[in-house]
């Protein structure tokens, strides 16, 4: 996420994107320099619309290289000279995102605090395995796992989660 630049956005201006039927980010590098195209929601395509025209323009830094799809804010001090948004900068986020919720939520058992960004790759894959009837060879793709190894654990979830498959009959 944090080595993405705009260009790799297709469409890449938020008009395309609010108009699009379907959007992706293009070449997108994952462990091992696998490469891949991640497809966005219309959730996602709405969202990233709303940053490229609202929050992106006034914080894109002074340079001619490629533009950084996610900008640290121009005021933070510790900014980058290309301004791309860090790691940490994200785990943070994520970590204020997850204690948000919980404070919302009474019922313990649906806080998500700590929040990573590895918890969002998982509930991706479920929903993904949900999706597909477990369909490995679409988990692969896109996910970008080599190994079966990996992909059963979507497709083999754990009993407490294959138990409340079967108690929602």
């Amino acid at each position: 996420m944090v080595n993405l630049d705009v260009s790799q956005l297709n469409p890449h201006t938020s008009d395309e994107l609010r108009q699009a039927r379907r959007a992706r980010i293009n070449d997108v590098q994952g462990k091992g320099k696998t490469q891949r195209d991640v497809f966005l929601s219309l959730d996602a395509r709405q969202a990233l619309a709303d940053y490229l025209e609202k929050e992106h323009p006034r914080d894109v830094p002074d340079i001619t290289e490629e533009i950084p799809l996610f900008l640290t804010g121009i005021e933070v001090a510790s900014r980058r000279p290309d301004g791309r948004l860090a790691p940490r900068s994200i785990n943070h986020i994520l970590d204020r995102i997850g204690r948000w919720h919980d404070a919302e939520i009474e019922d313990e058992a649906r806080h998500l605090s700590p929040l990573r960004p590895h918890d969002l790759r998982h509930t991706f894959a479920f929903q993904l395995a949900q999706t597909t009837g477990a369909d490995s060879y679409e988990l692969e793709r896109r996910l970008g796992h080599r190994s079966q190894r990996y992909i059963q654990r979507y497709t083999n979830p754990p009993e407490e989660v294959a138990a409340s498959y079967v108690e929602d009959f």
